[in-house]
């Protein structure tokens, strides 16, 4: 079993979780934490405690934007933690495929996760436009 780990800017690991546990349930373990909110305890101190706590040779820490404070952050989780994946640019599929993926996630089946979680960006305009043009309907 997988455990998901979401770390944001804001309120966006919060919702992405919720919106997870609605569509799948909550059997797999999915954490959500914030930074940069008046929290009595810091992020990567809730981390390394979690982590502590968590086999994790299966762990997925999942981050908003490549660069931003919140992954600089995790990338010195994962020099300690090498066996963990820290993947960012964190989306509801990305969520979803990892939390619901059968068996163990090896480095190909990462691959396509994550190549299928960046193709569902979609400019939905032009993908209408495609249709109607084809004369189809929605």
């Amino acid at each position: 079993m997988v455990t998901i780990i979401l770390v944001s800017h804001g309120e966006l690991s919060q919702g992405l979780k919720q919106t997870a546990t609605m569509i799948i349930g909550d059997s797999i373990p999915i954490y959500a934490l914030s930074a940069f909110r008046d929290e009595d305890e810091p992020v990567l101190k809730q981390i390394n405690r979690m982590l502590r706590e968590t086999d994790t040779n299966n762990t997925y820490i999942l981050t908003d934007i490549l660069g931003g404070s919140v992954n600089n952050d995790m990338m010195t989780i994962i020099k300690e933690h090498p066996e963990i994946q820290l993947i960012t640019g964190m989306n509801l599929p990305l969520v979803i495929s990892l939390a619901t993926h059968c068996g163990p996630i090896n480095e190909n089946d990462l691959s396509n996760i994550i190549l299928e979680s960046q193709n569902s960006l979609v400019d939905c305009k032009k993908l209408l436009v495609g249709l109607t043009a084809e004369g189809d309907e929605l």
